[in-house]
């Protein structure tokens, strides 16, 4: 994913233990870098939302996502 001028921008992104070892796992299956599988996992992630495909996010397509931790 990169800017207007070409530019890539970091993000962060935190996993708990197992999830990351699935990650990494997936990384050398696939024969991509850990950084390419994250940039291709939140382009289809971005793709999905954009499409109304909320089911990643447990949401039905009918509301819009929280914009808080969960706690009321």
């Amino acid at each position: 994913m990169t800017t207007a001028n070409g530019k890539k921008q970091s993000i962060r992104v935190f996993l708990d233990a197992a999830d990351y070892g699935r990650y990494l796992v997936q990384a050398g299956t696939h024969h991509v870098t850990p950084s390419a599988l994250g940039e291709l996992l939140i382009q289809d992630g971005l793709e999905r939302l954009e499409r109304g495909d909320l089911h990643a996010l447990g949401l039905g397509t009918d509301r819009p996502a929280s914009q808080g931790s969960g706690a009321s």
